[in-house]
Protein backbone atom coordinates (compact mmCIF):
# COMPACT_ATOMS: atom_id res chain seq x y z
CA UNK A 1 0.00 0.00 0.00
CA UNK A 2 2.84 2.52 0.70
CA UNK A 3 4.38 1.81 -2.80
CA UNK A 4 1.13 2.28 -4.14
CA UNK A 5 0.67 6.28 -2.30
CA UNK A 6 4.91 6.54 -3.11
CA UNK A 7 3.77 6.03 -7.05
CA UNK A 8 0.55 7.95 -6.97
CA UNK A 9 2.81 10.62 -5.39
CA UNK A 10 5.23 11.03 -8.23
CA UNK A 11 3.06 10.48 -10.62
CA UNK A 12 1.15 13.48 -9.10
CA UNK A 13 4.21 15.47 -9.17
CA UNK A 14 5.46 14.47 -12.66
CA UNK A 15 1.79 15.65 -13.51
CA UNK A 16 2.22 19.27 -11.81
CA UNK A 17 6.00 19.84 -13.08
CA UNK A 18 4.79 18.89 -16.64
CA UNK A 19 2.00 21.11 -16.72
CA UNK A 20 4.65 24.10 -14.65
CA UNK A 21 6.54 23.21 -18.26
CA UNK A 22 3.91 23.51 -20.69
CA UNK A 23 2.70 26.94 -18.93
CA UNK A 24 6.15 28.25 -18.91
CA UNK A 25 6.08 27.69 -22.98
CA UNK A 26 2.93 28.90 -23.34
CA UNK A 27 3.70 32.12 -21.43
CA UNK A 28 7.31 32.59 -23.51
CA UNK A 29 5.36 31.87 -26.95
CA UNK A 30 3.55 34.78 -25.86
CA UNK A 31 5.73 37.03 -25.05
CA UNK A 32 7.90 36.32 -28.07
CA UNK A 33 4.87 36.90 -30.77
CA UNK A 34 3.85 40.10 -29.11
CA UNK A 35 7.91 41.01 -29.34
CA UNK A 36 7.26 40.10 -33.04
CA UNK A 37 4.66 42.03 -33.44
CA UNK A 38 6.09 45.14 -32.11
CA UNK A 39 9.44 44.70 -33.89
CA UNK A 40 6.89 44.29 -37.02
CA UNK A 41 4.58 47.29 -36.60
CA UNK A 42 7.86 49.56 -36.08
CA UNK A 43 9.51 48.38 -39.44
CA UNK A 44 5.92 49.02 -41.23
CA UNK A 45 6.13 52.86 -40.22
CA UNK A 46 9.28 53.02 -41.24
CA UNK A 47 8.11 51.85 -44.81
CA UNK A 48 5.05 54.03 -44.42
CA UNK A 49 7.77 56.68 -43.85
CA UNK A 50 9.75 56.06 -46.80
CA UNK A 51 6.66 56.00 -49.27
CA UNK A 52 5.50 59.59 -47.78
CA UNK A 53 9.00 60.62 -48.72
CA UNK A 54 9.06 59.19 -51.87
CA UNK A 55 5.38 61.22 -52.29
CA UNK A 56 7.04 64.89 -51.33
CA UNK A 57 10.29 63.69 -53.60
CA UNK A 58 7.69 63.47 -56.80
CA UNK A 59 6.30 66.64 -55.86
CA UNK A 60 9.55 68.71 -55.78
CA UNK A 61 10.04 67.31 -59.53
CA UNK A 62 6.35 69.11 -60.39
CA UNK A 63 7.18 72.06 -58.78
CA UNK A 64 10.76 72.46 -59.67
CA UNK A 65 10.13 75.58 -61.76
CA UNK A 66 8.84 77.47 -58.65
CA UNK A 67 11.72 76.24 -56.61
CA UNK A 68 14.96 76.90 -58.38
CA UNK A 69 14.89 80.44 -58.35
CA UNK A 70 14.58 80.67 -54.20
CA UNK A 71 17.70 77.89 -53.87
CA UNK A 72 21.79 79.63 -52.97
CA UNK A 73 23.73 77.66 -55.40
CA UNK A 74 26.88 78.74 -55.01
CA UNK A 75 27.16 76.57 -51.97
CA UNK A 76 27.27 73.80 -54.29
CA UNK A 77 30.75 73.65 -56.12
CA UNK A 78 32.69 70.97 -58.36
CA UNK A 79 35.39 69.10 -56.38
CA UNK A 80 38.48 68.51 -57.69
CA UNK A 81 37.75 64.86 -58.66
CA UNK A 82 34.44 65.81 -60.22
CA UNK A 83 32.16 65.23 -58.22
CA UNK A 84 29.54 67.66 -57.17
CA UNK A 85 28.95 68.27 -53.92
CA UNK A 86 28.67 71.04 -51.22
CA UNK A 87 32.02 71.04 -48.97
CA UNK A 88 30.23 72.73 -45.82
CA UNK A 89 27.37 71.57 -43.50
CA UNK A 90 24.76 73.85 -43.49
CA UNK A 91 22.30 71.79 -41.32
CA UNK A 92 21.32 69.62 -44.86
CA UNK A 93 21.46 66.93 -46.02
CA UNK A 94 25.19 66.45 -47.43
CA UNK A 95 25.09 66.27 -51.74
CA UNK A 96 27.18 63.35 -53.81
CA UNK A 97 26.77 64.00 -57.54
CA UNK A 98 29.78 60.63 -58.69
CA UNK A 99 30.26 62.46 -61.83
CA UNK A 100 29.50 59.08 -63.13
CA UNK A 101 27.28 60.78 -65.78
CA UNK A 102 29.12 64.25 -66.71
CA UNK A 103 27.87 67.08 -64.29
CA UNK A 104 25.28 68.98 -66.46
CA UNK A 105 23.11 71.73 -65.87
CA UNK A 106 19.86 69.26 -65.82
CA UNK A 107 21.80 66.92 -62.95
CA UNK A 108 22.76 70.46 -61.40
CA UNK A 109 19.15 71.32 -61.34
CA UNK A 110 17.70 68.15 -59.54
CA UNK A 111 20.30 68.98 -56.93
CA UNK A 112 18.57 71.83 -56.89
CA UNK A 113 15.02 71.65 -56.48
CA UNK A 114 15.08 68.87 -54.18
CA UNK A 115 16.53 70.90 -51.02
CA UNK A 116 13.40 71.68 -49.51
CA UNK A 117 13.30 67.65 -48.74
CA UNK A 118 15.85 68.34 -46.37
CA UNK A 119 13.90 69.28 -43.44
CA UNK A 120 11.36 66.25 -43.72
CA UNK A 121 14.68 64.48 -43.62
CA UNK A 122 15.58 65.59 -40.47
CA UNK A 123 12.42 65.22 -39.02
CA UNK A 124 12.18 61.47 -39.85
CA UNK A 125 15.80 60.92 -38.18
CA UNK A 126 14.56 62.25 -35.15
CA UNK A 127 11.07 60.88 -34.86
CA UNK A 128 12.70 57.07 -35.05
CA UNK A 129 15.71 55.59 -33.03
CA UNK A 130 15.86 53.14 -35.60
CA UNK A 131 16.48 54.96 -38.72
CA UNK A 132 20.09 56.14 -39.05
CA UNK A 133 20.30 58.14 -42.51
CA UNK A 134 17.53 59.11 -45.21
CA UNK A 135 18.34 59.57 -48.66
CA UNK A 136 17.34 60.07 -52.05
CA UNK A 137 19.20 58.72 -54.99
CA UNK A 138 19.02 59.50 -58.91
CA UNK A 139 19.16 57.83 -62.16
CA UNK A 140 22.16 60.47 -63.11
CA UNK A 141 23.73 58.94 -59.79
CA UNK A 142 22.93 61.80 -57.20
CA UNK A 143 23.30 61.23 -53.42
CA UNK A 144 21.21 63.49 -51.53
CA UNK A 145 21.19 62.00 -47.87
CA UNK A 146 20.72 63.13 -44.06
CA UNK A 147 22.73 63.53 -41.78
CA UNK A 148 25.48 65.50 -43.33
CA UNK A 149 28.86 63.30 -43.79
CA UNK A 150 32.37 63.56 -45.60
CA UNK A 151 31.02 62.37 -48.55
CA UNK A 152 34.42 63.43 -50.68
CA UNK A 153 36.16 60.42 -47.76
CA UNK A 154 33.26 58.17 -47.91
CA UNK A 155 32.64 57.63 -51.71
CA UNK A 156 34.75 56.66 -54.53
CA UNK A 157 34.33 59.38 -57.53
CA UNK A 158 32.30 58.13 -60.65
CA UNK A 159 29.86 55.45 -58.80
CA UNK A 160 27.45 54.08 -60.65
CA UNK A 161 23.91 53.87 -57.80
CA UNK A 162 21.67 52.18 -59.62
CA UNK A 163 23.80 49.46 -59.93
CA UNK A 164 23.57 48.96 -56.24
CA UNK A 165 20.81 46.71 -54.48
CA UNK A 166 18.97 50.64 -52.43
CA UNK A 167 18.39 51.31 -56.46
CA UNK A 168 17.79 48.53 -59.01
CA UNK A 169 15.33 46.32 -56.40
CA UNK A 170 12.89 49.87 -56.87
CA UNK A 171 12.94 49.92 -60.37
CA UNK A 172 10.48 48.36 -62.59
CA UNK A 173 12.24 45.13 -63.50
CA UNK A 174 12.26 44.42 -59.92
CA UNK A 175 9.45 46.17 -58.53
CA UNK A 176 6.99 46.14 -61.46
CA UNK A 177 4.26 47.36 -58.56
CA UNK A 178 6.01 50.26 -57.57
CA UNK A 179 5.84 49.85 -54.18
CA UNK A 180 8.00 50.12 -51.27
CA UNK A 181 9.63 47.56 -49.88
CA UNK A 182 12.58 46.41 -47.40
CA UNK A 183 15.97 45.36 -48.87
CA UNK A 184 15.85 42.60 -45.81
CA UNK A 185 19.32 40.98 -46.09
CA UNK A 186 21.94 42.57 -44.23
CA UNK A 187 24.08 44.43 -46.65
CA UNK A 188 27.54 46.99 -46.00
CA UNK A 189 26.61 50.87 -46.38
CA UNK A 190 28.82 52.48 -48.59
CA UNK A 191 28.17 55.49 -46.77
CA UNK A 192 30.13 54.02 -43.84
CA UNK A 193 27.48 52.85 -41.47
CA UNK A 194 28.04 48.99 -41.13
CA UNK A 195 25.64 46.56 -41.62
CA UNK A 196 22.11 47.52 -42.54
CA UNK A 197 18.90 46.83 -43.90
CA UNK A 198 16.74 49.65 -45.88
CA UNK A 199 13.66 50.62 -46.75
CA UNK A 200 13.06 52.15 -50.18
CA UNK A 201 10.51 53.61 -52.53
CA UNK A 202 10.63 54.13 -56.29
CA UNK A 203 10.06 58.04 -57.44
CA UNK A 204 8.18 58.30 -60.99
CA UNK A 205 7.78 61.31 -62.73
CA UNK A 206 6.24 61.76 -66.36
CA UNK A 207 5.86 58.10 -66.02
CA UNK A 208 9.63 57.46 -65.46
CA UNK A 209 12.08 56.28 -62.56
CA UNK A 210 13.94 58.87 -62.07
CA UNK A 211 15.23 58.11 -58.48
CA UNK A 212 14.64 55.68 -55.37
CA UNK A 213 14.00 57.38 -51.71
CA UNK A 214 15.66 55.37 -48.90
CA UNK A 215 15.84 54.73 -45.15
CA UNK A 216 18.51 53.13 -43.57
CA UNK A 217 18.43 51.12 -40.33
CA UNK A 218 21.87 49.81 -38.80
CA UNK A 219 21.93 45.77 -37.85
CA UNK A 220 23.87 47.61 -34.37
CA UNK A 221 20.41 49.28 -33.34
CA UNK A 222 18.14 46.64 -34.45
CA UNK A 223 20.47 44.43 -31.95
CA UNK A 224 20.24 47.00 -29.25
CA UNK A 225 16.93 47.95 -29.68
CA UNK A 226 15.22 44.10 -29.96
CA UNK A 227 18.16 41.90 -29.11
CA UNK A 228 20.10 43.05 -25.87
CA UNK A 229 17.29 44.98 -24.28
CA UNK A 230 16.27 41.80 -22.08
CA UNK A 231 20.15 40.41 -21.48
CA UNK A 232 19.10 36.93 -19.62
CA UNK A 233 17.20 35.90 -22.80
CA UNK A 234 18.56 33.89 -25.59
CA UNK A 235 17.40 35.88 -28.53
CA UNK A 236 17.92 35.74 -32.30
CA UNK A 237 16.43 37.16 -35.69
CA UNK A 238 16.91 35.05 -39.05
CA UNK A 239 15.57 36.20 -42.78
CA UNK A 240 13.89 33.81 -44.83
CA UNK A 241 16.60 32.03 -45.80
CA UNK A 242 18.57 31.30 -42.56
CA UNK A 243 21.04 33.87 -42.37
CA UNK A 244 21.42 35.43 -39.24
CA UNK A 245 20.19 39.01 -38.92
CA UNK A 246 20.94 40.06 -35.26
CA UNK A 247 22.13 38.15 -32.22
CA UNK A 248 23.71 37.93 -29.01
CA UNK A 249 27.38 36.82 -28.81
CA UNK A 250 26.22 33.67 -26.61
CA UNK A 251 23.83 32.76 -28.90
CA UNK A 252 25.95 33.00 -31.94
CA UNK A 253 28.61 30.61 -29.41
CA UNK A 254 26.42 27.96 -28.86
CA UNK A 255 24.73 27.58 -32.63
CA UNK A 256 28.82 27.46 -33.11
CA UNK A 257 29.15 30.37 -35.39
CA UNK A 258 31.91 33.34 -35.45
CA UNK A 259 32.10 36.17 -33.89
CA UNK A 260 29.98 38.54 -35.55
CA UNK A 261 32.00 41.61 -36.12
CA UNK A 262 30.60 44.99 -37.96
CA UNK A 263 32.25 46.05 -41.30
CA UNK A 264 35.94 47.57 -41.32
CA UNK A 265 35.99 50.04 -44.01
CA UNK A 266 39.28 49.25 -45.43
CA UNK A 267 38.18 50.89 -48.83
CA UNK A 268 35.55 52.01 -50.64
CA UNK A 269 32.00 50.04 -51.13
CA UNK A 270 32.17 49.73 -55.22
CA UNK A 271 29.73 46.50 -54.85
CA UNK A 272 26.68 45.23 -52.60
CA UNK A 273 28.27 43.29 -49.79
CA UNK A 274 26.69 40.45 -47.88
CA UNK A 275 27.04 38.23 -45.10
CA UNK A 276 25.85 35.58 -47.45
CA UNK A 277 26.60 31.81 -45.92
CA UNK A 278 28.76 32.29 -43.01
CA UNK A 279 26.33 33.17 -40.56
CA UNK A 280 23.19 31.20 -42.35
CA UNK A 281 21.79 28.49 -39.79
CA UNK A 282 20.25 26.36 -42.68
CA UNK A 283 24.10 26.58 -44.29
CA UNK A 284 25.75 25.35 -40.82
CA UNK A 285 28.65 22.66 -40.67
CA UNK A 286 26.36 21.54 -37.89
CA UNK A 287 23.89 19.10 -38.92
CA UNK A 288 21.37 19.94 -36.28
CA UNK A 289 21.00 23.60 -36.52
CA UNK A 290 20.62 22.79 -40.11
CA UNK A 291 17.77 20.56 -39.00
CA UNK A 292 16.36 23.65 -36.51
CA UNK A 293 16.53 25.63 -39.86
CA UNK A 294 14.49 23.36 -41.81
CA UNK A 295 11.74 23.15 -38.97
CA UNK A 296 11.25 26.45 -38.90
CA UNK A 297 11.76 28.03 -41.82
CA UNK A 298 10.36 24.95 -44.04
CA UNK A 299 8.04 22.89 -41.87
CA UNK A 300 7.09 26.60 -40.27
CA UNK A 301 6.93 25.16 -36.65
CA UNK A 302 6.98 27.40 -33.90
CA UNK A 303 8.75 25.09 -30.85
CA UNK A 304 11.78 22.88 -31.94
CA UNK A 305 13.63 20.76 -29.34
CA UNK A 306 17.23 20.08 -30.16
CA UNK A 307 20.81 19.05 -29.22
CA UNK A 308 23.51 21.28 -29.42
CA UNK A 309 27.20 20.09 -28.24
CA UNK A 310 25.19 17.74 -26.27
CA UNK A 311 22.81 20.34 -24.55
CA UNK A 312 19.35 19.79 -25.05
CA UNK A 313 17.49 23.01 -25.75
CA UNK A 314 14.19 24.39 -27.29
CA UNK A 315 13.91 27.05 -29.72
CA UNK A 316 10.32 28.97 -30.13
CA UNK A 317 9.90 30.98 -32.89
CA UNK A 318 7.74 33.79 -34.40
CA UNK A 319 6.81 35.42 -37.90
CA UNK A 320 7.78 38.86 -38.63
CA UNK A 321 5.88 39.27 -41.69
CA UNK A 322 6.67 42.73 -42.94
CA UNK A 323 10.68 41.82 -43.55
CA UNK A 324 9.80 37.84 -43.09
CA UNK A 325 11.88 37.31 -40.32
CA UNK A 326 11.74 35.26 -37.69
CA UNK A 327 12.37 36.05 -33.94
CA UNK A 328 13.72 33.12 -32.08
CA UNK A 329 14.97 32.71 -28.08
CA UNK A 330 16.72 29.56 -27.06
CA UNK A 331 15.21 28.24 -23.81
CA UNK A 332 17.28 25.64 -21.75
Amino acid sequence: MKNIITLLFLVVIFSACNNSNKTKLGQDQIALKEKATNINNDFIKIRIEVEMLASEITKLYVRQDEILPGIEKKKYQLANNGVFTKPVDDGGSAIFVSGFYPINETIKKAVYFTEPIDPAYKLVVEKYPEIVQVYYNDKYSLNRIYPFFDVLSQYEAKMDIPSFNFYYLADEKHNPEKKSLWISEPYVDPAGRGWMVSAIAPVYYADSLVGVQGIDVTINLITKRYILDNPTSMTLIIDSSGAIVAAQEGTINLLSFPPLFDHKYIETIKQDTYRKELYNLALSKVANVRSIAADILEKKKEVVLAEISGEKITIIAAHIPELNWFLLEILK
